[in-house]
């Protein structure tokens, strides 16, 4: 279990790196690329480079979740959270113009990481089997997409409210059902059209997800996306590994409390910081005479 955690912490760090990067370079290419942002977005170097650290944050996830339960991983990538605020504000120190944490915000960001780190200590997940069954996780990947699919057209227009706080539940609705299918690729045999059917699914939901968590992004300030983002997806990863993957979360009375605690904590600090304050104005993107051809 213990090389879980390190893992689990290790590639938390290695999507918060991803995750700051990304966003800082979505949202300078969205001020100049116009509609076409998402190709101009895929030339930029530093996008690329933080795609890299989220591919060494994937490999990290899946010797995590080789070596522990879904129950135990997916809730300790959301540590990265803080992390990410905590390296997002500092490369933000030599540009006032840009939104970051206040003090509410930081005290929020701790919650979330006490609760999940007090579910964690009751609930000491233990390890189920290591498939689940194929049908079900593909219906699981079907309703992700249509999360997805419905995020984004819901949100198309600038003018919606909380355009990143949908995207990033979207978004982290397809991380976490990507996770489970992690977990089944590293069971099933390779090669066999078992692994290629989850594959496909998996490669599916990350190319999906993705591209919402990018337009969350450009959407808004870090603070509105990443939190609801880092929290459904665990959240959507141990609700469903207890049934598909048969793993138990500690029985018992005193268990049970804290888990509940753990749980309000983290929903509490997760409410803070998605709420808007008067310092997070969403990216604004530039109007159709303005864009830079």
């Amino acid at each position: 279990m213990l090389t879980a955690v390190l893992l689990s912490l290790a590639g938390a760090c290695a999507f918060g790196v991803s995750t700051v990067v990304q966003h800082r370079t979505a949202a300078d290419t969205a001020a100049v690329a116009g509609a076409r942002w998402l190709v101009r977005l895929a030339r930029r170097p530093a996008w690329l480079g933080a795609e890299a650290a989220g591919g060494l944050g994937v490999v990290l996830h899946a010797a995590a979740l080789r070596s522990g339960p879904v129950a135990l991983v997916q809730p300790l990538l959301a540590g990265g959270l803080v992390f990410a605020l905590a390296l997002g504000a500092w490369a933000d120190r030599r540009h006032p113009g840009r939104p970051r944490p206040g003090r509410r915000q930081w005290l929020a960001a701790l919650a979330v990481a006490a609760g999940l780190t007090t579910f964690l200590l009751s609930a000491r997940p233990a390890a189920g089997t290591a498939l689940a069954p194929a049908a079900g996780l593909a219906a699981l990947a079907a309703v992700a997409l249509l999360v997805a699919g419905v995020a984004a057209c819901s949100t198309r227009r600038p003018g919606r409210p909380h355009r990143a706080l949908v995207r990033g539940a979207a978004a982290g609705t397809c991380f976490g059902v990507t996770g489970l299918l992690l977990k089944q690729l590293l069971g099933v045999p390779v090669p066999s059209w078992a692994a290629a059917a989850t594959a496909g699914e998996l490669l599916s939901l990350a190319v999906v997800g993705t591209a919402l968590a990018q337009a969350a992004f450009v959407a808004g300030p870090l603070v509105e996306s990443l939190p609801v983002s880092t929290v459904v997806e665990p959240a959507v990863g141990v609700l469903l590994a207890v049934p598909l993957f048969g793993e138990a979360l500690l029985p018992g009375a005193g268990a049970r409390v804290g888990q509940l605690a753990g749980a309000l904590v983290l929903g509490a600090g997760l409410v803070v910081l998605a709420r808007r304050g008067p310092a997070d104005a969403p990216v604004r993107l530039p109007q159709p005479a303005a864009v830079v051809r």
